[in-house]
């Protein structure tokens, strides 16, 4: 806080002169998902759009796969959903 307070402008950059510049944090409310289980969401999304059911629930995975890092992830989090729809969540089975 002492740092924070002697520059309030940011600290010194590394390569160059002068200090960093930092725009101030605004926050933006894109929404939220809330699981009600047996594959079902319910969603509030911007505009007061309120959404329950098994269709949100399909927006949900959508959103999710288009948030992961990599390629990668995306389809390993993808296969997954589809051997949970195919043999279930209980693998004791197999």
């Amino acid at each position: 806080m002492k740092e924070v307070k002697t520059n309030p402008e940011g600290p010194l950059r590394f390569r160059g002169e002068g200090r960093h510049r930092f725009r101030p944090f605004k926050y933006r409310h894109v929404g939220q998902f809330a699981p009600l289980g047996g594959e079902q969401t319910a969603a509030q999304l911007p505009g007061d759009w309120v959404s329950i059911g098994q269709s949100t629930q399909w927006l949900w995975y959508s959103v999710y796969a288009s948030k992961q890092v990599s390629w990668r992830t995306r389809a390993l989090v993808v296969s997954d959903w589809i051997r949970c729809f195919i043999f279930g969540r209980d693998s004791s089975n197999l």
